[in-house]
């Protein structure tokens, strides 16, 4: 389990996060909603360890997370960004190598190969293993960071521990065909004694995928729940600024989020 206690976060006088405590739900896909400003980002890289909190701490699986080595941490959670800049014209499948390197001491084993291989095949990159990575289009480019990332927390075929996938609003640049891949891929993996963290800025896709809900405002957590149902179109007014109304697909019964100003 991830455990946000008590967290605080500044930047000199500016407060992004106030005395957020939520324990993120393990074996789910748990989502962070919130307007631009809200402080999603944030949470989401002090719960990683990426940032510091000035006041507060994060657990995993009740330890504090500054007892955790970078090595034990690299191991046990990877981070997937909007978009990953490479300075290098690393191949594809030397990109999706970076993720092994926390389990390996100078050259990678041949089942380190054998899981990058894995990986480009699950995000349908195996034909373009030996491409440049920054001649691929952004939507292949987030395929290959999402291999990386599935090699960094392989555990498909011989779990050895819980592992933790964060998210950061990894489909904002995406067409709909790569952003349900993704999100499909990352879903799969709760299956494997994975929990999913994620920041995603649609509600509608945070529904249909998430298990789990934090909806912060203003740095605060608005609600935590995994009932949809308790994430109202009061809450979604006060805390987005738009007129919210659910109706629901006559033929599949999903309920759905039309917003207006």
């Amino acid at each position: 389990m991830v455990e946000v206690r008590g967290v605080h976060y500044r930047v000199n006088d500016a407060h992004i996060l106030r005395d957020v405590s939520v324990a993120f739900r393990p074996g789910r896909f748990n989502v962070i909603l919130g307007p631009n400003g809200a402080g999603k980002s944030t949470l989401l890289k002090v719960a990683t360890g990426l940032l510091a909190p000035t006041e507060g701490e994060v657990r995993f699986d009740g330890r504090d997370l500054r007892e955790l080595g970078a090595d034990t941490l690299a191991r046990r959670r990877a981070v997937l960004s909007q978009h990953v800049e490479l300075a290098f014209p690393l191949s594809v499948q030397d990109v999706v190598l970076m993720g092994r390197y926390p389990h390996y001491r100078r050259v990678p084993t041949a089942r380190d190969r054998d899981i990058v291989d894995r990986a480009l095949a699950i995000v349908d990159m195996t034909h373009k293993r030996a491409q440049a990575y920054p001649t691929l289009s952004g939507g292949e480019q987030q395929k290959v960071q999402l291999a990386r990332v599935l090699a960094q927390i392989w555990n498909y075929d011989a779990p050895d521990g819980d592992k933790v996938l964060f998210l950061d609003e990894p489909t904002s640049s995406l067409d709909v065909h790569y952003q349900l891949h993704l999100l499909d891929v990352a879903r799969e993996l709760l299956g494997f004694h994975c929990t999913v963290i994620a920041v995603l800025h649609d509600l509608n896709v945070a529904l249909q995928y998430g298990d789990a809900f934090v909806v912060l405002e203003d740095g605060r957590v608005a609600e935590a729940t995994d009932d949809p149902n308790l994430i109202s179109a009061s809450l979604l007014e006060r805390v987005f600024k738009v007129r919210a109304r659910r109706l629901t697909d006559p033929e599949s019964g999903d309920t759905f989020w039309r917003f207006r100003l």
